[in-house]
């Protein structure tokens, strides 16, 4: 394992850097490399657009119903457990579905894989590095999703790929990658264990090392984060905003090829360049997260996303169409990192795989209704343009819930076993 060949790093960044490979994997082959396959499905088979993104809807829904289950997995298994056996069933649902020959077998295909990626994808990761860091908390989930935002990047080869081996041989060759590489990383994502002998952070408290401070496990109820309006408020806005992001993701392919008429390969492209500012606005939404309020960050991200969302329903040029995209990417970017770690400072740790996974769920179903929806628009009307503007509309509604959502109060806190208040840093000295 990773943390014995580098025994004088912080085991926290062993497991940031593992998590963020394995999400990389899972984005370019699944979340992002999906959309590479979308016009070939549909010539080979001639299924309408709604109804082939209907199945990327539900992958996000499956994946979201799956989430909950899978975090109360994290916190009863451990991550690394799961994070395995996320990467098999992911690696088996990508060979199912090079095999496919009639829709209702693209949606089952779909669904395998939708449960594995939940597994293996983010949320584990998450859920560990939410135990091993709390002054950096943002910071540290913010490189482990660039892992994500890079895999964007893999995006054109994988498309070359598919131009040069066809859709099923593409997915073949990434299956075999997913098994392979993705167990050499997954094994190296585990929860911090009680008593573990480096400082939380990787930081001592003094220069001298002498009082390194305990990691404190703390957390409301899955119960009291339930019936708080912060988690209400929250889960209404990412389910808004999932709505809007997620329907970019899957579409911005297909409609750069049918809109701006350019090749898959310039199309794909495109996706790299979503990548590189979707980066830019994790890192720094992850920096700014440990020092402004997080809701605010949220409501920014929003508003980038929107605004994107106007340009390109007014776009008449691949130009002005990237750079509605480029406006879109990092407040989709930013949103990634600072969501969990605002349920982590809000809510502790100690059911944080299930608090995660249930706020996935809701989430998620502005991620499936979101694609499908718009697929639906184009059928009827020809074109994009109302699958924008019905989504920036979508996007502009999600504000006020994030501003909305403020911290529970420290009675909710008190009760929980932290006195301090959430997302209290810890003095920063010395780092491994």
């Amino acid at each position: 394992m990773l943390r014995r060949v580098l025994p004088g790093v912080y085991e926290g960044w062993v497991v940031v850097g593992s998590a963020a490979f394995v999400v990389l994997m899972i984005g370019a082959s699944f979340f992002y490399g999906f959309g590479t396959i979308f016009t070939e499905v549909i010539n080979e088979f001639g299924w309408s657009v709604a109804a082939t993104s209907l199945a990327f809807s539900l992958r996000s829904e499956v994946g979201g119903v799956a989430a909950p289950f899978i975090g109360v997995a994290i916190d009863r298994l451990g991550a690394q457990k799961v994070a395995l056996g996320g990467v098999v069933i992911s690696a088996l649902g990508v060979l199912l579905m090079s095999e496919i020959q009639a829709i209702w077998q693209f949606y089952p295909a779909m669904m395998v894989i939708a449960i594995g990626s939940s597994a293996a994808g983010g949320s584990v990761g998450l859920v560990a590095i939410a135990t091993w860091f709390e002054a950096r908390r943002a910071f540290a989930m913010s490189i482990m999703t660039v892992g994500g935002g890079v895999g964007g990047l893999l995006v054109v080869g994988i498309a070359a790929m598919v131009e040069g081996f066809g859709w099923r041989g593409a997915l073949r060759a990434l299956s075999v990658i997913m098994l392979t590489v993705g167990i050499a990383f997954a094994v190296n994502i585990r929860t911090r264990p009680e008593g573990h002998p480096q400082p939380m952070d990787g930081v001592r408290a003094s220069p001298d090392g002498l009082h390194d401070l305990p990691a404190v496990r703390w957390g409301m109820t899955v119960r009291q984060v339930m019936r708080s309006r912060a988690f209400i408020f929250m889960a209404i806005g990412l389910l808004l905003m999932n709505f809007s992001t997620t329907a970019v993701v899957i579409h911005q392919i297909p409609y750069l090829e049918r809109e701006t008429h350019v090749s898959k390969a310039v199309a794909g492209s495109s996706v790299a360049f979503f990548t590189v500012f979707s980066i830019v606005g994790r890192l720094g939404a992850g920096y700014l997260g440990d020092r402004l309020p997080k809701r605010l960050i949220m409501a920014a991200s929003s508003v980038l996303v929107l605004v994107g969302l106007g340009v390109l329903a007014v776009a008449d040029s691949y130009l002005a169409a990237t750079a509605g995209i480029l406006i879109i990417a990092p407040g989709f970017g930013g949103s990634i990192p600072v969501r969990p770690a605002m349920l982590a400072d809000y809510f502790g740790t100690k059911s944080f795989g299930t608090i995660n996974g249930i706020t996935a769920l809701v989430t998620t179903t502005g991620g499936a209704v979101g694609p499908w929806l718009v697929g639906w628009l184009v059928d009827t009307t020809g074109h994009y343009r109302a699958g924008w503007l019905l989504s920036a509309a979508v996007a502009t509604a999600s504000i006020p819930f994030f501003l909305l959502a403020s911290a529970p109060s420290a009675e909710d806190r008190r009760a929980a076993g932290q006195e301090d208040g959430p997302g209290v840093p810890r003095p920063i000295v010395d780092v491994h």
